[in-house]
């Protein structure tokens, strides 16, 4: 009886050690063979805007280098918060990814309360540019330089106004900065995305907008837009005709975005890493390099260790603007 029963023990043991083996040779499988399906890459904006702009970018390139198709879902809204939330709940497995920028990963948490936490909900695969913003007007509002922009804010406070791609947004935080450097009083006018921010300036909705390289640049080449300036510390390749704002007086004045990927926490590391690596080639290859440099951004290659750490950084940065503005959600 005793003998029979050591032996069910036994056989038991030897099956729940044969299935755990199975498990894991087909979890080694799976990341060995990744990708063997399609990517999709949530972009947390509406196209038309930097994001969007380089997510296509990034996409393309992927699927050119892992064979299989990457595509782009545009999940706006909520200043990213829609698009960090279903990638939270999406599954680790690396095939949900996201290109995401300044404000879903630090500015939001200083704003409201978030259905994620930015720093143990994600995965930060690797950095990828930053974007710097443009100050353009429309000609027909009377605006000639940055001086006249704030002589005019400073005669008539609250009357100049501006556009972003959404309240919490790298533009609204720009925009945010420069009145309180200035100590002017501006009128932030948030809408869903970045081409409608920069049309809100062609119709004369607004004064001014901060807009990232893809969404003006075609506005300003035609002449629709006047270009007067850059929001990062140094001047941009490519884009050099453009002063910075540091360097028109705004000391130490500096709004970049920085831009990345992510996936959901618990991604298996050896997926991870091969989307790091991956995208390492990717900013390495001459072509994308003058793509990225034509669309007014700045190449960031780097670990996803210095992505993450520059978020928090940011995190605190953007966190103490919205605090001592009193920026709102409306």
């Amino acid at each position: 009886m005793k003998l029979s029963l050591l032996k069910k023990h036994f056989l038991r043991s030897v099956l729940m050690l044969g299935l755990g083996l199975i498990t894991l040779g087909s979890v080694s499988a799976q990341n060995t063979d990744w990708p063997n399906g399609p990517i999709r890459l949530v972009i947390p904006f509406a196209p038309g805007g930097g994001v969007d702009g380089i997510g296509r970018i990034i996409a393309h390139a992927l699927e050119e280098r892992l064979k299989v198709a990457v595509f782009v879902d545009n999940k706006a809204g909520a200043n990213g918060t829609i698009a960090m939330s279903f990638l939270k709940q999406s599954k680790p497995d690396g095939y949900t990814l996201s290109m995401v920028s300044t404000g879903a990963l630090d500015v939001n948490a200083a704003l409201m309360n978030l259905p994620y936490d930015p720093v143990k909900d994600f995965t930060y695969i690797a950095p990828i540019v930053k974007f710097p913003f443009y100050l353009v007007v429309n000609p027909q509002s009377g605006i000639k330089s940055l001086d006249d922009l704030i002589a005019k804010a400073k005669a008539d406070p609250g009357k100049i106004s501006y556009s972003s791609p959404g309240v919490g947004n790298g533009t609204h935080l720009a925009g945010a900065l420069l009145s309180k450097m200035t100590g002017t009083q501006m009128t932030h006018v948030p809408y869903k995305g970045a081409g409608p921010a920069a049309v809100a300036v062609l119709a004369g909705e607004v004064d001014f907008t901060l807009g990232s390289g893809p969404s003006i640049f075609g506005f300003v080449e035609q002449g629709k837009l006047n270009a007067y300036a850059t929001t990062s510390l140094t001047r941009v390749p490519n884009r050099s005709m453009y002063p910075t704002l540091n360097e028109l007086g705004l000391k130490g004045y500096d709004a970049s975005s920085l831009s990345g990927m992510v996936g959901p926490a618990g991604m298996p590391p050896a997926v991870t890493a091969k989307l790091a690596k991956t995208i390492d080639e990717i900013l390495a290859n001459k072509e994308i390099q003058e793509k990225i440099l034509q669309a007014g951004m700045v190449i960031w290659s780097g670990s996803g260790k210095m992505f993450e750490e520059a978020i928090s950084s940011d995190r605190k940065k953007w966190g103490d603007l919205v605090g001592s503005s009193n920026l709102k959600l409306n």
